[in-house]
């Protein structure tokens, strides 16, 4: 029996403390991020329709997270690992808190109202007025993207190779991403238990920002605790257990002109950020039409969609964590370049199945089946969604995150800050914006009407994400 366990969960008996405080740790990071997720498309969808998704992304997350970027990178020179960790984690959760219970609570007065003449006099432009007059809702969807990147790629995967060798990595990460969903999953049950219990969607978002609220409290705890376990001088330290010069060793402070320019400049960091883009850029166009299909669906109804987005995280994550338990072997037994293919085979697998659906959605078979073509949609698009974020949470994130190891220590921190911004803002920017060129060229189509378009896009993503890891693998080499 104690093989077996041995086998599933290889941690040593020394290394206990100090896993269980990270695995808590990533636990609640995803606990607050898959809840505002869950609520920020309920918001978005509901009150001003799929298509403002985009333009949000656009307009506002990808500029913002530019700028955010750069000042995460600037604090990080000027705060402890402790302190920023704090700083960044109390910064998002007094906005949730403002929101729920001051600028939704007004949405109506806080809205600006646009004339009609001038949406009329420039239809192209119609989601980007949205979006002025409906900044409040905006905002809580921007910071509910940023807080991800932030606190989960940034801020705990800069933690955790920090304080954690090569060797700990191939049996720690896995695990990671098997607590990772069980937070996963007591979100999207949660998320069920609130719509069900509330009789609006003020009462249900409440709920869902005095949970986050505590998550968050009890996060920074354990990063207090993480401190006291390997030594706080060990946490904050700018040398890690895996340097092995005495270069390396030293602190190292140099502009943040320099420090951008030395990352645009490394291979193996720009390798990563395209990995990062072609995950990003793929999902973001296929689940542009998934929710689309999903506002139709449930007639814009928050509550409803709300609690149908709580079920894709309940069975997300029960699927993840049966695939977390199999991704411990896969690492130890394949070579990173094998283990990094898995997620873009199973993302062309899945993602064909979606695309085929849509393509065949009206065929006189699926007619004669009487399956309507929206229903076809909906759940075929839910189960490519489930399949890409499950293999994000495994394999693409544990892949990912091993290449980072064997880079010298400034990559680590601000290469890593630069990538994971960069790649995922501008994986789902770019993907907002070719959405968003298709709206305002063709005002009185949805997104709906581009899946042969998107289909494309797609298709050349996922050749040039296995390229990508072919080359990567030359500097990997493990």
């Amino acid at each position: 029996m104690k093989s077996i366990i041995k086998k599933i969960a290889p941690i040593h008996k020394q290394e206990l403390p100090k896993f269980l405080c990270m695995a808590m740790m990533i636990f609640l990071i995803l606990y607050i991020h898959h809840s505002l997720r869950v609520s920020k498309d309920a918001l978005v969808i509901s009150h001003l329709g799929t298509e403002a998704i985009s333009a949000i992304k656009m307009w506002l997350v990808l500029p913002i997270s530019v700028l955010f970027t750069l000042l995460y990178i600037k604090l990080s020179d000027i705060f402890t690992r402790t302190k920023l960790f704090h700083i960044m984690n109390w910064f998002f959760i007094s906005y949730f808190l403002l929101f729920a219970l001051v600028l939704y609570p007004h949405h109506e007065a806080l809205t600006l109202n646009i004339p009609d003449t001038i949406i009329a006099k420039f239809p192209a432009l119609k989601y980007f007025f949205t979006i002025i007059s409906n900044w409040h809702y905006c905002l809580f969807f921007v910071f509910s993207e940023l807080l991800v990147t932030t606190m989960l790629n940034i801020s705990f995967w800069q933690t955790a190779n920090h304080i954690t060798s090569i060797e700990e990595s191939k049996r720690f990460y896995p695990l990671f991403g098997f607590a990772s969903q069980i937070g996963l999953m007591l979100a999207g049950c949660l998320a069920k238990v609130f719509v069900t219990s509330s009789l609006s969607w003020q009462t249900t978002l409440n709920k869902v920002i005095f949970s986050v609220a505590i998550a968050s409290l009890f996060l920074s705890l354990c990063i207090i605790v993480l401190g006291k376990i390997i030594g706080i001088g060990l946490l904050n330290s700018r040398s890690n257990l895996n340097a092995v010069d005495t270069q390396s060793k030293r602190k190292v402070k140099i502009s943040l002109k320099d420090s951008l320019k030395y990352i645009v400049t490394s291979k193996p960091i720009l390798l990563i950020t395209l990995l990062i883009l072609c995950y990003n850029l793929s999902l973001n166009l296929i689940e542009g039409v998934w929710k689309k299909a999903t506002e139709i669906f449930f007639a814009g109804n928050a509550n409803q969609i709300h609690y149908f987005m709580g079920n894709i995280n309940f069975y997300e994550s029960l699927l993840c964590m049966l695939v977390a338990l199999l991704s411990v072997y896969i690492l130890r037994a394949c070579k990173w370049k094998t283990s990094a293919l898995f997620t873009p085979v199973v993302v062309i697998f899945i993602g064909g199945f979606f695309f085929l659906s849509m393509f065949f959605r009206n065929s006189a078979l699926l007619l004669a089946m009487q399956i309507p073509a929206l229903t076809i949609a909906v759940y075929s698009g839910a189960i490519y969604y489930i399949f890409a974020k499950m293999m994000k949470h495994t394999m693409f994130d544990s892949t990912k995150e091993m290449a980072y190891i064997p880079l010298p220590n400034e990559l680590k921190t601000k290469g890593k800050a630069a990538s994971e911004m960069v790649g995922i803002r501008l994986g789902k920017g770019s993907g907002a914006f070719i959405q968003q060129i298709l709206l305002m060229t063709f005002t009185n189509m949805t997104l709906l009407d581009f899946t042969s378009i998107f289909f494309t896009i797609f298709s050349i993503l996922m050749f040039c994400w296995i390229i990508s890891i072919s080359a990567l693998n030359r500097t990997v080499n493990t």
